[in-house]
């Protein structure tokens, strides 16, 4: 991949690289993943594990890489030190160097691919089924999924992001005969209840749904499980209308099949069929302009909203089913239709190593059928996700698609890639990724949407403002109350999302609001008070005068430390974007913030009486600052230039 317009260090890594491949038939792309600082100074500040290459002395091999090397690049000496190339920076150069890159208009940055490079890439993320409102889990989703689909448009791709409104199924026919049965408008009824309009639908989910298990406890005589229901249903109805929450309940206990009439709710929609249609579909629109506004507050948005009711009218999932009958994986599995999954495994990819690497298969791992259809007929949710994955690369011309999807999900997007492989599909199986992450836990918290269980992201997004407003005014008393809001708000967004991306998709997370809102180390806020430091000094400082910067300034070991690995941020996103990883930015970021603020409680930049030395330090506090500027943004953080 390009790492052109990375600046002068991540340019002179490359040349390093080059001559490598030049020299010793080592790629671009070995030498950048395996590229590392090296644990002890005395050894340099990058090495490379050469020994894995190169049996014997290597002195000679990285001679002439060095010759190679100096032809192009002057700030840079190798050395051999225990099977590795080391590489030492000559900070002084390289400061004049980069002086030669900002006088010529270079900003720091996440550099692009070559145009030639560039992907179309559809991202689908959140997705949260419309029957109640956001909570922490679709947070984590979203912040993921727009991190990812920031990244990658800041490398040069195309992005394109869409959400899936999972609208056909039995929980919007849950919903849909809580509403039918009080027979009033969504927004009727958010008026009535006083609520934002995904979470008067949750409450009317919760209490629907509780009450057809309760009647289905009863039915099946487990009266413990009736009572725990019952209890439940008490408190629905202390948190909403009493009147509309016994309508509902006793509506439902005096239906004698309630799960009939859901089967029968579900396949009348799922036919298209009226009033069914215009009760589901409105209710439906309803939650997603709730979720629209629980979104825009933290920065998402979409390219395309997708219903999967469309992709069931429009005929695809038909055609798709169609397509699996007349295929020779065709089974019977629990006396309805399926598709033998590992009959395509052993037929596609067979004891083929890579093959399993690219679809995570482990060796042994015995893969079930995938049932396509209820006994009613109907269509489970992964029979038309084989048909939205399709229509995910014909609608957008993708030459990757990204699915989002919590690691749940990891087996139905497994058999969905090995459906798509089965029926002919190569490509679109072999590009299609799921982008897989863990749970979010709240601290004595256990989450449930049937039961009302759950803290809405606009609830947490609240709780963190307030917090996050009371230590401002707190700082500052004198400030304007709107400002200061507008400010809490920024630090609450940035607190979430941050703490969302930070730990790695595949680390559970225990969310909370108090410790992310730290100032002073590990956090969101931490990074944009850093960033407002910086801005300051800088606000302070006035415009930097470049042709007095005095590189030998860097000289300095602190200086030094915070300049190259200023230097490095363009490496570093590149490769986190590339292999998708907004963990490493975050990580980078902190490191960098870290070093940062060590140096500058201990090295003034305004009372610099060295004007060739102040500059210098100047020009080192807006490499920072724009570098944090690239990551935060990247990773959906709010830069602010006053905390």
């Amino acid at each position: 991949m390009s790492y052109e317009n990375g600046g002068p260090l991540v340019q002179g890594l490359i040349v390093v690289g080059s001559c490598l491949d030049s020299t010793v038939k080592v790629p671009l792309d070995v030498y950048i993943k395996l590229l590392d600082r090296t644990p002890r100074e005395e050894y340099g500040d990058f090495g490379f594990p050469l020994g894995r290459f190169i049996r014997g002395d290597l002195s000679s091999i990285v001679d002439s890489i060095s010759e190679c090397v100096s032809r192009n690049v002057d700030f840079i000496i190798l050395t051999t030190e225990k099977g590795f190339m080391n590489i030492r920076v000559l900070e002084d150069r390289l400061g004049s160097e980069l002086l030669n890159y900002v006088g010529k208009g270079w900003v720091i940055d996440a550099p692009k691919v070559n145009p030639n490079e560039a992907k179309r890439i559809v991202i689908e993320h959140t997705s949260a089924n419309p029957v109640h409102p956001l909570h922490i889990g679709h947070a984590r989703n979203a912040s993921l999924g727009d991190s990812l689909s920031r990244m990658l448009k800041a490398r040069g791709h195309i992005v394109i992001r869409r959400y899936y409104v999972n609208d056909v199924g039995r929980q919007m026919a849950v919903v849909a005969l809580g509403l039918r049965i009080l027979g009033i408008s969504p927004n009727e009824l958010a008026s009535r209840l006083n609520m934002k309009i995904d979470h008067a639908i949750g409450w009317v989910y919760a209490i629907t749904h509780t009450s057809i298990d309760y009647v289905s406890a009863n039915n099946r005589g487990n009266i413990n499980e009736a009572e725990k229901l019952a209890s439940i249903l008490a408190k629905l109805r202390e948190r909403g209308d009493s009147k509309l929450a016994d309508y509902i309940i006793n509506s439902i206990l005096s239906i004698d099949n309630p799960e009939a009439l859901l089967s029968e709710i579900m396949a009348r929609y799922e036919y298209g069929l009226e009033p069914e249609k215009s009760l589901i579909m409105s209710i439906a629109k309803a939650v997603i302009e709730g979720f629209n506004m629980t979104l825009s507050r933290i920065g998402v948005a979409f390219d395309y909203i997708d219903w999967e009711s469309s992709i069931v009218w429009s005929g695809l999932v038909a055609n798709v089913l169609e397509a699996i009958k007349q295929s020779k994986y065709i089974t019977k599995y629990k006396d309805t239709l399926a598709l033998d999954i590992m009959s395509i495994v052993r037929d596609k990819i067979g004891d083929d190593e890579s093959l399993r690497e690219v679809f995570k298969i482990p060796k042994g791992f015995d893969i079930p059928p995938m049932v396509l259809v209820r006994s009613d007929g109907t269509t489970l949710y992964w029979t038309r996700d084989i048909a939205y994955s399709i229509f995910k690369f014909r609608d957008s011309n993708a030459d990757i698609v990204i699915n989002v999807i919590s690691g749940e999900q990891r087996l139905p997007q497994l058999q969905i890639r090995l459906a798509l492989l089965g029926l002919g599909l190569v490509r679109e199986a072999h590009n299609m990724i799921h982008y897989d992450y863990e749970i979010v836990r709240l601290p004595g918290r256990v989450m449930s949407g049937r039961r009302g269980e759950y803290v809405s992201l606009d609830e947490i997004l609240d709780e963190a403002k307030a917090r996050a407003l009371q230590e401002i005014l707190a700082r500052n008393t004198s400030i304007d109350m709107s400002l200061a809001e507008s400010i809490a708000e920024k630090i609450a967004v940035g607190a979430i999302r941050f703490s969302l991306v930070q730990p790695g998709a595949l680390k559970p997370i225990v969310f909370d609001v108090e410790k992310i809102l730290n100032f002073e180390e590990n956090t969101g806020p931490y990074l944009q008070y850093t960033y407002a430091r910086a801005h300051n000094i800088l606000e302070k400082h006035g415009p930097i005068d470049y042709r007095l910067v005095d590189p030998t300034a860097y000289k300095d070991r602190e200086r030094r430390s915070l300049l190259i690995h200023t230097l490095m941020y363009p490496l570093i996103s590149a490769k986190a974007i590339d292999e998708l990883r907004p963990e490493d930015i975050a990580s980078y970021l902190l490191k960098l913030a870290d070093i940062f603020n060590r140096w500058y409680q201990r090295d003034s930049v305004i009372h610099e009486q060295n004007i060739g030395f102040r500059e210098a330090k100047a020009l080192l506090v807006k490499l920072v600052r724009d570098a944090l500027s690239s990551g935060l943004t990247l990773l959906g953080v709010p830069v602010l230039e006053r905390m």
